[in-house]
C-alpha cells in the first residue's frame, strides 16, 4: 500500500490515451534514471507504453529496431509513446534524472508480432491535451 497513490494515478494516466489498454495491463515498472542496453522483453504477450518524466537532457527516447537496418525513436518525454518490447529496444542517451513509468502485459492472449511501433490513439474524451500518446515516424514510414 506504499505506493498504492503512485499505482492509482499511473493508471489514470494512461486510462486518459488508452482506456482498452489501462484495463488489461499486468504490471508496470517505475524507475530513475534506467540505462540500459538493447534487449527484448521476452515475458511481454503483447506491446506497451512508456512515460517519461523528469530534467533530462540530450535524449532520453525509447529507440526500437524496427528492421536489421532501421530504428526508430520514440519519445515519450512528458507523453506516452507504444512500442512492441518484444523488438530490440532501449533507451538513448540523456543527462539529467529521468523517471520512465513503463506498462506491461505479461499474461494473457499473445498478441502476433507486426509492427515495431505505434501511431497514437486519438484522445479519449476525457484526455488533456499533454496526455497525447507521441510518435515518431521510422525515416521511410509511409501513410
Amino acid at each position: 500500500a506504499r505506493y498504492e497513490r503512485l499505482f492509482e494515478l499511473a493508471v489514470e494516466a494512461v486510462g486518459e490515451v488508452d482506456p482498452a489498454f489501462a484495463e488489461a495491463f499486468t504490471a508496470l515498472a517505475v524507475t530513475k534514471n534506467f540505462v540500459g542496453s538493447p534487449h527484448i522483453d521476452t515475458l511481454n504477450v503483447g506491446p506497451f507504453y512508456g512515460l517519461s518524466l523528469g530534467e533530462f537532457t540530450g535524449g532520453g527516447a525509447i529507440a526500437v529496431e524496427c528492421s536489421p537496418f532501421q530504428v526508430a525513436e520514440v519519445d515519450t518525454r512528458g507523453k506516452f509513446g507504444k512500442v512492441d518490447g518484444r523488438f530490440p529496444h532501449w533507451v538513448t542517451p540523456y543527462e539529467g534524472t529521468r523517471y520512465s513509468l513503463i506498462y506491461y502485459v505479461t499474461s494473457g492472449i499473445v498478441e502476433p508480432q507486426t509492427t515495431a511501433i505505434f501511431a497514437p490513439l486519438p484522445p479519449s474524451p476525457n484526455a488533456t491535451e499533454k496526455s497525447a500518446a507521441a510518435w515518431v515516424p521510422p525515416p521511410s514510414f509511409e501513410p
